[in-house]
């Protein structure tokens, strides 16, 4: 799990100011506010009689953690770590106050809020990749064009490659240690997949994501008494029926680990990297969802995300047999099949789970960004398999209907002001050629502030982009760019501003030519993809990959000499 950087010379440890309560032996909540406590039990007057909730005591809490049988129910709500003054503690504070519960959403709050800060106490590997990504967080602005020119640049990040180090060399040890166990890699490890995305660095996120998938699916395999070498690996399974399959108690693996992969699988498949060639990814079940009705918001996430994965790889194997002339076969028309009947069964089930009134405001608007990305997939997968574009327009409602629940979840952020330019969604970016002189230090306007502007959730960006491209109706698609250019937090790999700019520029080309019935781009003009490619430069300059859909159809123009059409296939260059 090597990150793509050098070893650098320890820099000097900054001298911080040790700050104490009057009372150590205090509860942890005034520990925080600095205020002397009266340390009455098992709530101290002090909070209660103000409003506060009592975190309770340290000696009683915070325990060294064992790894081994360690569960996020017995983790305290909310741990505040008590670290010495050294190992630069002023940026595990910042996580603890700051980074952390912006990083937490309603599904991974767990291991954002207790369950990394309780092994870090413990753990060196763990605490080291936290300040790394505490110092990461607390310097980037959040934006793709800032993290690019901080990776490309490599200025100001001794303290960032010397805990990235430090974590590496302290995981090595402790995996030859025979208290070693597979919970302290996977932690650590999605910290640096964390770390990764925040410095827009796919190839070491999805190099550690893998390392990753490997040391669960070795998990798994131990779990189930051992597998035969020629056996498939296991599958990554959320459902209740599979975690049940597994002798013993629910782990933190289990309940935690497994859950922050599987979300981190879909922006890998999205990249098109081969996940399935690590782990099975399963094709659920349509009458799942039936016959166990979701009973939280949070079942209807998980059932969420393997469909969600599961639809992305069809997709893509079914897109990438059509470009190769590959044959299509029955058996995968009938998992897309089962795939569409599935999504059509949680839909209802999330409906059903809306109607029992047990949802909270802030469930619903979760229920919100899970259709975003519902409506987002299910339309690729059903038009998936047919080289024309205009099946999409049937999909119209859905299209709108993406976009309302999109809105209604930026509704409910606390949103960074916008640019002027970036609200201008109906007119096209121009274009700038590439420079290559070396570029300025960002602006001030692009400056971090007290937290980057960024999230581990891929939700609503690549959805939005979608709606953009892939529907003719100029007014929806207009809005899916206005939703985006509010500046929404970037999500892993996605950047709002970047696909602004890509989608403006998709719109442009397919309205070149108008059906003069539908007053819709022609099919003659529609877009079979437009590529961006992950390597943005330190100017923020990216190349983007435009294809007609008449250059995916026709083989003759795919095949290279002088058949070949020199306009249905063409690469742009974008600068920020």
């Amino acid at each position: 799990m090597a990150p793509n950087s050098t070893i650098v010379e320890r820099p000097g440890l900054q001298r911080t100011r040790r700050y104490a309560a009057k009372v150590r032996s205090g509860c942890i909540t005034c520990k925080i506010r600095r205020v002397r406590c009266d340390e009455t039990k098992p709530d101290c007057t002090r909070c209660t009689s103000t409003g506060r909730k009592c975190d309770g005591y340290a000696q009683d809490k915070v325990e060294r953690p064992d790894a081994r049988g360690l569960n996020q129910a017995s983790l305290p709500r909310s741990t505040i770590p008590m670290f010495s003054t050294g190992d630069n503690v002023h940026y595990l504070e910042f996580y603890h106050h700051c980074a952390g519960r912006t990083l937490s959403s309603k599904f991974d709050d767990g291991f954002w809020s207790r369950i990394v800060l309780q092994m870090a106490q413990s753990e060196s590997t763990v605490r080291h990749a936290l300040i790394a990504l505490s110092y990461l967080y607390k310097s980037e602005s959040g934006s793709m064009k800032h993290a690019r020119w901080s990776l490309v640049a490599g200025s100001q990040r001794k303290t960032l490659f010397f805990h990235y180090n430090k974590a590496i060399k302290c995981l090595i040890d402790r995996m030859d240690e025979p208290s070693y166990t597979p919970e302290v890699g996977l932690v650590t490890c999605l910290l640096f997949i964390c770390i990764e995305f925040l410095r827009a660095n796919y190839h070491a996120a999805f190099t550690h994501l893998s390392s990753g998938l490997k040391i669960i699916s070795e998990w798994q395999k131990g779990r189930m008494g051992g597998l035969s070498s020629s056996t498939k690996s296991p599958s990554l399974h959320l459902s209740p029926a599979t975690l049940r399959h597994f002798s013993g108690p629910a782990s933190m693996i289990e309940d935690s680990l497994v859950p922050m992969f599987m979300r981190t699988i879909t922006p890998a498949l999205l990249f098109g990297v081969s996940i399935d060639q690590i782990v099975n990814i399963p094709i659920p079940r349509p009458q799942r969802c039936l016959e166990q009705p979701f009973a939280t918001i949070h079942e209807a996430q998980s059932s969420n995300l393997e469909l969600r994965n599961a639809s992305i790889l069809v997709f893509t194997n079914i897109a990438r047999k059509l470009i190769l002339r590959e044959p299509i076969t029955t058996a995968d028309f009938g998992t897309q099949a089962q795939l569409l009947e599935g999504h059509h069964s949680w839909f209802r089930a999330l409906q059903t789970l809306e109607r029992s009134k047990c949802l909270s405001k802030e469930d619903r608007i979760v229920a919100s960004m899970l259709k975003v990305g519902y409506y987002s997939t299910y339309i690729q997968l059903a038009c998936t398999g047919d080289f024309r574009q205009t099946p999409y327009d049937a999909h119209l409602a859905s299209f709108q209907a993406l976009n309302h629940h999109a809105k209604l979840v930026l509704d409910s952020m606390d949103l960074p002001p916008s640019s002027p330019s970036a609200l201008q969604a109906d007119q096209p970016r121009p274009l700038r050629p590439a420079t290559s002189h070396a570029p300025p230090a960002p602006s001030s306007n692009t400056r971090p502030g007290p937290a980057a502007n960024f999230t581990f959730e891929v939700s609503l960006i690549p959805s939005l982009h979608f709606s953009a491209l892939r529907c003719r109706c100029p007014l929806t698609r207009r809005e899916a760019i206005s939703l985006l250019a509010l500046n929404p937090p970037r999500e892993a790999l996605w950047d709002a501003e970047q696909h602004v700019a890509v989608a403006k520029r998709e719109i442009e080309i397919e309205e070149s030519e108008i059906d003069p019935a539908t007053g819709w781009p022609a099919e003659s003009s529609r877009l079979w993809c437009a590529v961006i490619d992950g390597n943005m430069d330190r100017n923020g300059g990216f190349w983007v990959t435009f294809a007609y859909a008449v250059w995916a159809q026709n083989p003759e123009a795919r095949a290279g000499g002088e058949r070949r059409r020199a306009d249905a296939q063409w690469e742009e260059w974008f600068v920020l």
